[in-house]
């Protein structure tokens, strides 16, 4: 008798040791993929907008020379800047508060293209754009500009640094239509720099202000397209299917 109890608890603890293994099994997550929209990559900046003075499109011109040729050593330079001002002063004009407005705003727009959102740092995320692709490792493009819409940096300026996000991808990704959006699953960071990048159209210095590691680029087709930020149409209307604005 007393060998056969021995048997039972023996096979009872043996029973219990089994039933743990699945739940500690189910204590090992994995990091949360969390949808990330472009506006989060962009803080708001609390300060006051600067207002520029209200000039006529001929005004803007004479200012436009005052800027370009007030440092210049030459003469003739001098004097147009000269008869620039006086021009600028007898409508009204007061060239050198117009000048430190100038300043002011583009100082305050630079300020709000480079703000970044270090609280992403880190995060495992899904974001929906458009990739440029930069490098490339045969046909398939290993580093790409990540953008809220399709067209930016070729043939038009860049978007401002916060929405530019400089995408690496070791397998490779075969871009076959910059016109196309995708999926990209993987690790960001706020990250400005700025690079000489080899576009379709030639080298352009672009200011990146976030740099992600891609784990994964899935293409986003389906029968029409539309720009996953604004959801205004490229070809019609496109089914977002939960991923991130």
């Amino acid at each position: 008798m007393k060998k056969v109890l021995l048997m039972l608890l023996g096979l009872s603890f043996v029973v219990h040791a089994d039933s743990e293994i699945p739940d500690a099994a189910v204590n090992v997550q994995q990091p949360a993929v969390q949808a990330l929209e472009w506006q989060v990559l962009a803080p708001i900046i609390n300060e006051q907008d600067v207002r520029l003075p209200d000039v006529t499109e001929s005004q803007k011109r004479l200012l436009a020379t005052v800027i370009q040729f007030q440092d210049s050593a030459k003469p003739l330079d001098q004097e147009s800047v000269s008869k620039a001002r006086q021009h600028l002063s007898d409508e009204g004009i007061d060239v050198d508060t117009a000048l430190d407005a100038r300043a002011r705003y583009m100082s305050l727009a630079q300020r709000k293209a480079e703000s970044l959102n270090t609280q992403v740092n880190g995060k495992q995320v899904s974001m929906s754009g458009f990739v440029v692709p930069t490098k490339f490792n045969g046909v398939k493009a290993t580093e790409f500009l990540l953008l809220p819409y399709a067209g930016a940096c070729i043939h038009m300026p860049p978007p401002a640094a916060n929405q530019i996000v400089k995408l690496s991808f070791a397998a490779g990704f075969e871009v076959e239509n910059v016109q196309f959006p995708v999926t990209v699953v993987g690790t960001i960071n706020a990250e400005k720099q700025t690079e000489l990048v080899q576009l379709v159209d030639g080298k352009m210095n672009v200011t990146m202000g976030y740099a992600m590691e891609a784990l994964t680029i899935e293409k986003y087709y389906a029968d029409e397209f539309s720009n996953p930020v604004t959801g205004s149409d490229q070809q019609g209307s496109l089914d977002h299917k939960g991923h991130a604005h």
